[in-house]
């Protein structure tokens, strides 16, 4: 990328990721407090939470992709890559079970526990680009 060193371009990445996340929590809950009563189904707040954890994802995935351009790509990348997918996959679809489970049987659980299942359901996968990245 001309100039600018590799470590560098991921030292920013995972500090952009970082920061995102965090307002992404912080807008992801009052967006969650503002919709609480207006949105009429429980799915509505995981898809709020899960939208909060979104972009800081989607920069830490970019900012492992660098690696893979160039004449010496990393070969263990491309295995991690499909692995950090892979966690951010199961993170979405177990938490959406925990959604349709609570749905159905336990209608007293509290409405900001669904927006709280999507915010975690990229977690896993988050930490991981995180952790590769820096």
């Amino acid at each position: 990328m001309g100039d600018v060193p590799e470590d560098r371009i991921a030292g920013a990445a995972v500090t952009l990721s970082i920061w995102v996340g965090i307002l992404g929590v912080l807008v992801g809950a009052a967006a969650a407090v503002y919709f609480r009563e207006r949105l009429g189904r429980p799915e509505f707040l995981w898809m709020v939470g899960l939208a909060a954890m979104a972009p800081a994802w989607l920069i830490a995935l970019t900012g492992l992709l660098d690696g893979l351009s160039g004449e010496n790509p990393d070969k263990g990348l491309k295995a991690f890559l499909a692995l950090s997918s892979a966690a951010a996959l199961i993170g979405v679809i177990a938490t959406e079970f925990c959604v349709r489970w609570l749905k159905a049987r336990a209608a007293w659980a509290p409405r900001v526990l669904y927006w709280l299942l999507g915010s975690v359901a990229l977690l896993p996968s988050w930490c991981l680009l995180l952790w590769r990245v820096s």
